[in-house]
């Protein structure tokens, strides 16, 4: 049995035109495969996450930027989530070792 193996990379989209200007997507994609390759694999994981937009104008290409803010707010409350368990289990081992006494 092999270790999963993750591949990571940027693909462009199909550009879209409308009017004048001209849209081009990009999307970030990781694959995980695990598994033995040669059987075709255990499990595949594949996660599609729009990244970017170039906007061709014909005055000029601008490149914007897609922030990810839901795994941003995500992680940031499955941090604050782990610290309060942390937290709280301290507490409760200092609590027990106070009414030893």
């Amino acid at each position: 049995m092999q270790m999963p193996v993750q591949k990571i990379r940027v693909v462009a989209g199909t550009p879209i035109v409308v009017g004048e200007r001209r849209l081009l997507p990009s999307v970030l994609v990781t694959t995980v495969e695990g598994g033995n390759a040669s059987d075709g694999g255990f499990f595949r994981f594949v996660k599609a996450r729009p990244v970017s937009m170039v906007v061709e104008e014909p005055d000029g290409a601008r490149w914007l930027e897609i922030p990810n803010t839901t795994e941003n707010t995500l992680s940031q409350m499955a941090a604050a989530g782990a610290a309060i368990a942390l937290v709280s289990v301290l507490l409760m081992a200092l609590l027990h070792l106070v009414r030893k006494r």
